[in-house]
């Protein structure tokens, strides 16, 4: 055989029984632990294409579509180093149909045909109360939210932004302060009238309200936080509570803003935006952005958490543009306040 044919692999003789060896990328321990990530990154992807995460462990998981994403294209490139070819395709396979489903958060919607109102919706979430109150003032001073949804709103946190001139900022306002998680907040800069039949069932207390705008404009908005999927037994609760989110029905425009516990990964979220509404953060191709991680907690004393996503959402009914979105700086709590600005059709 001439020196320009092609290479062949050959195995060597074993030294003590003469049979051949298999070269060390084709090791049976190598290629079925290969095999073995292969199967679980293709099982994650059509649960998440599909739909299908039901259960503690699958709904918390699903959460994390971009880092699997990522780790599987890691993987796929260590199968080709190994010489994997059929696990490094098939695995490959996977990662191109997680990035058809993410790359649609990196590019900005075309933003046409509304002409209204523009209106400016900031998101709080004030982690039981314990964020620094001052902060979120300075946010609203620089900012100028037309409405602002408040979670996690306790009754010192209520006094608190009272006494630092909230009320002042954004007089008009529906408040239920609560102890822990529960409590909720609507201020709004316009005239607001409460929709009793909205938000009244949750574990945590959400408020909707029809804003007028003046000049025969009105919106119609919710401040939300569903039940966070924390554990198996929250689980239908969180479920019930995206059932019980408003949809769009023809009367003024609604704008949903606050703390969903779902990311766009979830089932549920993707049916409520199906219903009629845009995500402000998708739309401004900038979705990937995160605004969640624990501050505490996790896994092996607190050594691991998980890592960071994005819970905290604006959505606008379909229709209404979306001018520009921003993530911004956290305070003291575990969610990242969140600012979008809109454009009534």
């Amino acid at each position: 055989m001439s020196e320009d044919s092609a290479a062949v692999t050959v195995a060597e003789p074993d030294g003590a029984t003469g049979t051949p060896r298999r070269p060390w990328h084709r090791a049976r321990p190598l290629r079925f632990l290969s095999w073995l990530c292969t199967a679980g990154v293709l099982a994650y992807t059509l649960v998440r294409l599909l739909g299908l995460e039901t259960g503690w462990i699958l709904v918390t998981t699903i959460a994390f579509v971009p880092y699997v994403a990522a780790a599987a294209l890691v993987g796929a490139g260590l199968q080709a180093a190994v010489r994997h070819w059929a696990g490094a395709a098939a695995t490959a396979l996977a990662v191109a149909a997680l990035a058809v489903v993410l790359a649609p958060r990196l590019i900005p919607d075309a933003q046409d045909g509304a002409a209204g109102r523009e209106l400016t919706v900031m998101s709080v979430n004030l982690y039981v109360g314990q964020t620094d109150l001052g902060k979120v003032i300075d946010l609203v001073e620089t900012h100028r939210p037309d409405l602002l949804s408040v979670q996690e709103l306790t009754p010192g946190a209520a006094e608190g932004l009272a006494e630092l001139g909230l009320e002042a900022l954004l007089p008009h306002t529906v408040l239920e302060p609560d102890d822990l998680a529960v409590g909720t907040g609507l201020y709004s800069a316009y005239p607001l009238e409460r929709i009793d039949t909205v938000g009244r069932d949750g574990i945590f207390y959400q408020i909707g309200a029809e804003v007028d705008l003046g000049g025969g404009d009105a919106v119609r908005f919710m401040a939300v936080h569903t039940a966070a999927p924390a554990t198996p037994e929250r689980i239908p609760l969180w479920e019930e509570d995206f059932t019980d989110l408003p949809r769009p029905d023809g009367g003024a425009p609604w704008v949903l803003a606050g703390d969903f516990n779902a990311t766009l990964d979830h089932d549920n979220m993707r049916d409520l935006l199906g219903d009629g509404y845009t995500d402000a953060a998708e739309a401004a191709g900038s979705g990937l952005q995160a605004t969640w991680r624990p501050i505490e907690g996790g896994y092996l004393g607190g050594l691991v958490r998980p890592p960071a996503v994005t819970l905290d959402h604006v959505l606008a009914e379909t229709g209404v543009a979306i001018l520009d979105w921003e993530v911004l700086d956290k305070s003291g709590s575990d969610h990242a306040p969140v600012l979008a600005r809109l454009r009534l059709p």
